[in-house]
C-alpha cells in the first residue's frame, strides 16, 4: 500500500510539474493587425511592401514552439522548403531578423515594437538558436548534426542584423542575448578558421562570402581583433579562389547568374555597407570589376525594358532567363561604372514606387494572402537590407554605362574569356548585324548546354537563347534516338581568317576577321558556325536523321512564321531577321511553354538528313 501511495504522490507530482510548466509556457497570443485603421500614406516609399507583412506577421510568429525540446523553433513553412522545415535545420532560423525586426522597429505602423507578446517568442527563438549550434559554432541544415557550411555562414549574416536591431531596440532577457553574441561570434570564427568550410566555397562562393556580411555586421556593435585579421586574410585569400579569371564567381565549380546576381550580391551589399570608406571596402569594388566585365558580355538589354537577356544555357545550379527577377541594385555601382548599366536608375526605382503606392492604394486594406508552403512566403531578405546603403545611378549615369557596355561601344569586335579551372571557353563575337555568345567546354553539369547560347540584335533585342536543361530548347543538333550533341562535352575549334586560336584563362579580345567555329557531332558528324558582318552560316554533315532545334525569342508584337520552302522570318520591331535552310528539308515552329522575361520560347526544328546548311540572315 505503502508504494502504491508512494507512487500516487509522485504522479500527482510529475502531473502538477507539468501543468506548472504549460501554465508557465503559455504565451498571450501576438495579435492581429487591423490595416483599415491605417492608410497607405502611412507608409513611406521604402515601406511599400510591409503591408503584406504586418497583415501576416502575427500568423508566423504565433508559430513559434511555446514548450517542450524544440521550444523556440519557427514551425512555420514560409522561408524555404516545407520538407525542410525541420528542428535541425539552422536555415529556418534565419527568420529571427524578421521577429526581430518587428520587435525592435519603432514606426508607427508597427503594432509590434517592443510587444509583451513578441519577446517572449524572440527570445525562445534566440535560446533554440543558441541551443542546434555545435561546440565548435557549426550549425546543420540537412539533417541532426549535419554541419555545414551554408547552415553557419548564412547564420552569421541574419544573426549579424538581427544584433544590430536587438542592441538598439527594446529590453530582451540580457542573458539570451549575450547568449546569441557569443554563439554568432563562434560561426563567424568556424567559416573563418577551418579549412574544410573553406574548401567548399570555393566551389559555392556565394555560401561562404555571408561571412563577409555576417563578420563585418558584428564588428560594427563588437569590435574584435582576431576577427578583424582572420577575415582581413580570407578575403584576400578569396580573390583568386572564389571568382574565375573569367569573372563569374564559383557555383558548383562553374557560373550560375542566379546566385551570382542574387544571394553573392546581397552579401556584397551588406558587406559594402559596413566597409564603406575603408580600405577593406577596395577588394570587393575590385572583384565586382572584373564580375561586371563578365555580365557585361554575357546579358544583352531588350528594347523598352530594364530586362538583360542571359546567355543562360551555361549555368550550374538555378535556372536564370533574364536580370529582371535577380539583382537590380548594388550600391557598389557608386564605385564601380559598369554597374549603372544594369541598375535601376534613380527615374527607374522612382516609378516603380509610384506603381506600387498605386496598386496599394487601389487594393487597400487588401493584402496577398500568406501561401504557407511557399518558399519564401514570408522571407528574413525582405528586413535584412532595410537599413543598408543604397545607391542607384541618375538615367545620365546609365546611359552612359549602357554606352559603354562592349556590343554598343563598337560594331565589330571578337572577345574570348577562358576558365582556368576547367577549361570552358566563351566566345563573343559583334559584327554590324548583331551579337552572339558561344560557349563550349567540358560537361560539367548535366543541365548545361553549349554552342549558341544567345543572339541578339542591336535595334530588335535579343531573338535567340539557348534554354537550360532541355534538349528540344537548346540550341543543337540531336540525333534519332539520341541526345542533344551540344548537352555534352563541346571541345571546339577556333580559326580566325583561318588561323588557328588558342584559348587561354582571362579575358582577351582577339584578332577582328572571319571567325569560324567546328566541332565534332558524335564519332562520325561535324559542325561548323562562320561568323559573317550580317549572316551567322551553319553547316552539319551528319550520318543518318537527326533534328536541329533553333530556340526563338518572341515578345507579343513579334511574329514568326515558314514564309516559303526552306525560309522563316521573324520580325520584331527594329529588325527581321531570316533563317533559310536547305528547302528539301522539314521544318515546323513550335509554341513552347518557356518564358524568358517578356518573352515566350518558340522553337524551329528542322529535320535532314546526312547534311543541313542554314543561316541566320539578319537586317
Amino acid at each position: 500500500m505503502l508504494r502504491i501511495a508512494c507512487r500516487a504522490a509522485i504522479a500527482i507530482i510529475v502531473s502538477l510539474t507539468v501543468f506548472i510548466q504549460v501554465v508557465q509556457s503559455q504565451w498571450p497570443d501576438v495579435p492581429a493587425i487591423d490595416l483599415s485603421k491605417f492608410k497607405p500614406s502611412d507608409f513611406t516609399d521604402d515601406e511599400l511592401d510591409m503591408p503584406y507583412y504586418l497583415k501576416h506577421f502575427h500568423t508566423f510568429a504565433n508559430g513559434v514552439i511555446e514548450t517542450g525540446p524544440d521550444k523556440g523553433f519557427i514551425n512555420i513553412a514560409v522561408w524555404r522548403s516545407p520538407d525542410g522545415n525541420k528542428p535541425y535545420n539552422a536555415r529556418i532560423m534565419e527568420n529571427i531578423l524578421s521577429l526581430a525586426y518587428f520587435y525592435c522597429t519603432n514606426r508607427p505602423w508597427n503594432i509590434y515594437y517592443g510587444s509583451s507578446a513578441l519577446r517572449p517568442r524572440l527570445e525562445a527563438a534566440l535560446s533554440f538558436w543558441c541551443r542546434i549550434q555545435h561546440t565548435d559554432g557549426r550549425f546543420s541544415e540537412y539533417g541532426p548534426q549535419q554541419w555545414n557550411l551554408p547552415a553557419t555562414a548564412f547564420s552569421t549574416k541574419f544573426m549579424g542584423e538581427a544584433l544590430r536591431l536587438l542592441k538598439a531596440g527594446p529590453p530582451i532577457d540580457p542573458v539570451i542575448l549575450q547568449n546569441a553574441i557569443d554563439a554568432d561570434r563562434k560561426a563567424i570564427m568556424a567559416v573563418l578558421t577551418m579549412e574544410d568550410l573553406y574548401k567548399h566555397g570555393k566551389n559555392y562562393s556565394n555560401q561562404y562570402t555571408n561571412v563577409w556580411a555576417g563578420a563585418l555586421a558584428y564588428l560594427s556593435l563588437y569590435p574584435d581583433a582576431e576577427i578583424s585579421s582572420r577575415l582581413a586574410a580570407r578575403i584576400k585569400q578569396s580573390a583568386a579562389d572564389f571568382q574565375s579569371p573569367a569573372g563569374f564567381f564559383y557555383e558548383a565549380g562553374g557560373t550560375d547568374f542566379g546566385y551570382n546576381f542574387n544571394t553573392h550580391h546581397s552579401n556584397l551589399w551588406m558587406a559594402y555597407h559596413y566597409s564603406r570608406g575603408t580600405p577593406l571596402a577596395n577588394a570587393f569594388t575590385e572583384e565586382e570589376k572584373r564580375y561586371y566585365s563578365w555580365i557585361s558580355y554575357n546579358a544583352v538589354p531588350e528594347p523598352g525594358s530594364i530586362n538583360y537577356t542571359i546567355n543562360r544555357a551555361i549555368e550550374m545550379r538555378q535556372k536564370a532567363t533574364t536580370t529582371g527577377s535577380y539583382f537590380t541594385a548594388s550600391p557598389l555601382g557608386e564605385a564601380v561604372a559598369g554597374i549603372g548599366a544594369f541598375n535601376m536608375s534613380s527615374a527607374e526605382k522612382g516609378k516603380a514606387f509610384a506603381e506600387a503606392r498605386k496598386s496599394l492604394e487601389q487594393n487597400w486594406p487588401h493584402v496577398q494572402p500568406l501561401s504557407t508552403g511557399a518558399f519564401s512566403a514570408f522571407s528574413p531578405y525582405a528586413f535584412l537590407h532595410r537599413a543598408h546603403y543604397q545607391w542607384y545611378p541618375s538615367p545620365q549615369q546609365k546611359e552612359a554605362a549602357v554606352r559603354n557596355l562592349p556590343y554598343i561601344k563598337s560594331n565589330r569586335f571578337i572577345h574570348q574569356k577562358m576558365d582556368s579551372r576547367h577549361p570552358t571557353v566563351f566566345t563573343y563575337v559583334r559584327q554590324p548585324g548583331y551579337y552572339a555568345s558561344f560557349n563550349s567546354g567540358p560537361l560539367l553539369k548535366p543541365q548545361q548546354r553549349y554552342g549558341i547560347g544567345l543572339l541578339w540584335h542591336p535595334e530588335a533585342g535579343s531573338f535567340l537563347q539557348s534554354q537550360t536543361d532541355t534538349d528540344d530548347a537548346a540550341w543543337g543538333t540531336k540525333p534519332e534516338g539520341g541526345r542533344l550533341y551540344e548537352a555534352d562535352t563541346l571541345d571546339a575549334l577556333f580559326l580566325i581568317n583561318n588561323k588557328a586560336i588558342h584559348p587561354t584563362p582571362g579575358g582577351h579580345d582577339l584578332k577582328t576577321g572571319m571567325l569560324a567555329v567546328s566541332y565534332k557531332l558524335g564519332a562520325t558528324g561535324k559542325k561548323s558556325i562562320v561568323f559573317r558582318d550580317k549572316a551567322i552560316e551553319v553547316a552539319i554533315q551528319h550520318p543518318g536523321p537527326f533534328k536541329e532545334y533553333i530556340p526563338l525569342l518572341l515578345n507579343s508584337t513579334d511574329s514568326a512564321l515558314i514564309s516559303s520552302p526552306g525560309k522563316v522570318t521573324l520580325r520584331k520591331p527594329g529588325g527581321t531577321i531570316y533563317v533559310l535552310y536547305d528547302a528539301a528539308a522539314k521544318a515546323v515552329l513550335k509554341e513552347t511553354t518557356l518564358k524568358s522575361g517578356l518573352q515566350r520560347v518558340v522553337v524551329l526544328c528542322i529535320e535532314s538528313s546526312d547534311q543541313l546548311g542554314y543561316s541566320f540572315d539578319i537586317h
